[in-house]
């Protein structure tokens, strides 16, 4: 019971934010794992849209009039999309280092916006204004429909076709309200910012806030019931004991922060409090953790040498009469030997033997010991050849300028950088 209820309580916690939120380091950069000129790493846009996307940046890469990167992310916590669409850009260097003819397109798919950051070059063809209608014409429909894969693919066209001069003023020509009602707005800090959207994003959110802490106060509520009429002190103990957890309070600081130090106050005592003995019916007091090692094996002694679980040692007096009680830590490197089962088997290293290449694999070799009985394994296992970043035709077309190559074996971006043009939009 006490499981069930500890996994619905994580269930609870985590099903909500199981979804990553990246960071500009950590967003998968396709030029490295070679797989093109989109990151989609939550699977938003969809794999075919993907070979959509990766043919029209082709073509626009063979004409060396821009370089575009698309990004599709499930969230990036509470970052503000336009800074985090500009330090990307920065970040991989997304255009020729001497044109500046970069493009990124970002999509947050959490805070359901949409940025187009634009290098210095690339201002001149996509000026912002532009880059707006161009999500409000094109993408936006579609993002409200929940077509993102679609409204990825009909944005990029777009933008490729002005690009190419492809009938450059058609999407001008064809919506002159839209163009109009454009053209009064005054962006500032040339980032067109949805109020009205963002008021509505914000009470979603704190509805969301709102549902979650009623829901974790509650089970709290319950597992005290149950913890206040349980006998057994140590049991009480086993049930709040997830409520320690800084999590808590860190994700829910209202109430939590009173909840957690109402809980290490009570568990703290309920850890304290004298037992009965079961045997003898005798009261038992605790031994320090000094004479409390006599009654230890030696696993056990280590195990708390080690800091991977901790024990006390209840005594009567009376010959015999020993009650041992354990508490796990919640986060530790160490796990189960395979051989003594105490925790205290963990990784001394992982290393590479031989680095793997672009025509053959490497070789790595992890080594697990026990800090108690001594048993070792170790493994060794194979790291895959390395991936070149696709390219079309020979894979020679280069840039201009000839600074920077799209080259198969490059796997990285030109070199290019952003001052912050380019335009946003939320749905």
């Amino acid at each position: 019971m006490k499981k069930i209820i500890i996994f619905s309580i994580f269930t609870l916690l985590f099903g909500n934010i199981a979804f990553s939120q990246y960071t500009v380091e950590n967003v998968p950069d396709p030029k490295k794992s070679g797989n093109g000129f989109v990151s989609d790493p939550d699977n938003i846009i969809g794999y075919k849209n993907i070979e959509i996307i990766d043919s029209i940046i082709r073509e626009v890469q063979d004409s060396s009039k821009a370089e575009i990167a698309v990004v599709a992310l499930q969230s990036i916590g509470d970052a503000v999309p336009k800074e985090f669409a500009t330090k990307l850009f920065n970040f991989w260097h997304i255009g020729d280092a001497k044109t500046d003819n970069g493009l990124l397109i970002l999509l947050v798919l959490d805070q359901r916006r949409v940025e187009f950051e634009t290098g210095y070059g690339t201002e001149l063809v996509l000026p912002d204004a532009k880059c707006y209608e161009i999500q409000q014409v094109f993408m936006v429909p579609l993002f409200k429909e929940g077509k993102y894969g679609e409204g990825i693919v009909t944005g990029v066209r777009a933008s490729a076709d002005i690009l190419l001069d492809k009938n450059r003023d058609i999407y001008f020509d064809k919506h002159p309200e839209t163009t109009k009602s454009i053209s009064n707005i005054t962006l500032e800090n040339d980032n067109y910012y949805d109020y009205e959207n963002s008021f509505a994003e914000n009470n979603e959110f704190l509805i969301f806030y709102l549902s979650f802490s009623a829901s974790a106060v509650l089970i709290f509520l319950i597992l005290l019931t149950i913890a206040l009429f349980t006998k057994d002190f140590f049991i009480r103990y086993q049930l709040l004991r997830v409520f320690r957890l800084y999590i808590w309070f860190i994700l829910v600081p209202v109430p939590f922060v009173g909840i957690y130090l109402l809980v290490k106050n009570l568990t703290d005592k309920w850890r304290d409090t004298p037992r009965i003995s079961a045997k003898t019916g005798k009261i038992m007091h605790k031994l320090s953790e000094k004479d409390d090692d006599k009654y230890l094996e030696k696993g056990q002694v280590k195990e708390e040498e080690i800091k991977s679980v901790d024990y006390d040692v209840w005594v009567s007096g009376i010959e015999g009469d020993i009650l041992i009680q354990k508490y796990k830590r919640w986060f530790s490197k160490y796990n189960a030997c395979p051989k003594c089962k105490y925790k205290t088997y963990h990784k001394v290293y992982d290393k590479v033997i031989v680095a793997a290449t672009y025509t053959t694999s490497g070789k790595g070799e992890k080594l697990f010991k026990c800090e108690n009985c001594g048993h070792s394994k170790t493994v060794v296992y194979t790291i895959p050849k390395k991936t070149r970043t696709s390219s079309t035709g020979s894979g020679s077309s280069s840039w201009s300028g000839g600074s920077s190559s799209w080259s198969s074996g490059g796997g990285s971006w030109g070199g290019g950088s952003s001052g912050g043009g380019g335009a946003g939009s939320s749905w």
